[in-house]
């Protein structure tokens, strides 16, 4: 079971990483693509852009669960190192910060869940393509706040599980 667990995470974290990665260099050559059609072409295809804009903005989306995945938040590791000293109280830290964070979107959940039910129930078209449906970036936050929360529980069950195996600092017990 728990390889299989390990295995799923591993699935998650390719997946991820593959859509962001390849989010990106789309959004980075068409960009250039673009700037060639319009500039040295005159050739406007006014779809590209937009298309362009959704790809990266789904990779910024995605990179939100990848961060949480890697269990890096910026301004609060600056926090943790400078009040926490040693690796156990380090530790219990992130443990604590985790579960601030999954009490924070478990209580925003509720709405964000509305959201997507009502992003799934009716369509939102673009404005410059009006053939194209926008409901899917709704659907896209949605899936990458249950990615967070997945990541979130299973950094916090790797911070324990290495806190409970762990030799006790200065002779003290949690």
């Amino acid at each position: 079971m728990k390889k299989l667990y390990f295995s799923f995470v591993n699935v998650i974290t390719f997946l991820e990483n593959l859509f962001c990665a390849f989010g990106l260099v789309f959004a980075t050559v068409f960009t250039v693509l673009q700037i060639f059609n319009r500039y040295w072409l005159h050739l406007e295809i006014m779809w590209m852009g937009d298309l362009i804009l959704y790809i990266f903005v789904f990779s910024a989306i995605l990179s939100i669960a990848i961060t949480t995945r890697e269990d890096a938040h910026t301004a609060v590791d600056v926090f943790v190192e400078r009040l926490f000293s040693g690796r156990r109280s380090a530790r219990v830290a992130k443990i604590l910060i985790n579960a601030a964070s999954l009490g924070i979107i478990f209580m925003l959940m509720p709405t964000f869940f509305a959201y997507f039910k009502q992003a799934l129930s009716f369509d939102e078209w673009g404005t410059l393509v009006p053939w194209f449906n926008t409901s899917w970036l709704i659907e896209a936050v949605f899936i990458m706040f249950v990615l967070c929360i997945f990541h979130l529980l299973h950094n916090t069950a790797m911070n324990f599980v290495a806190l409970r195996r762990s030799e006790p600092e200065g002779g003290v017990t949690l």
